[in-house]
């Protein structure tokens, strides 16, 4: 399955330490698996968040493509 990111995703990215990155890239390779909801709303596609520690990334997923969106903190994802 192709994973993408957003320029959103990459800029927030950067700026967190190594360990963190690693982490985060970990568990974005393991997807779909992991702590991952849906997000409610009508959004087409669908949202989904998945956590890792106290971050969120979130993600529109299909059959060919996962598409990383965003990825903060728990209170800074959602604004």
């Amino acid at each position: 399955m192709k994973i993408s990111y957003s320029k959103t995703f990459e800029k927030k990215f950067s700026k967190y330490d190594r360990k963190l990155q690693v982490k985060i890239y970990e568990a974005i390779q393991n997807l779909p698996n992991g702590d991952v909801k849906k997000m409610s709303g009508n959004d087409i596609p669908p949202i989904y968040r998945m956590r890792v520690s106290k971050y969120r990334i979130l993600f529109h997923m299909n059959e060919e493509e996962i598409q990383i969106l965003k990825v903060d903190s728990r209170g800074d994802i959602y604004k």
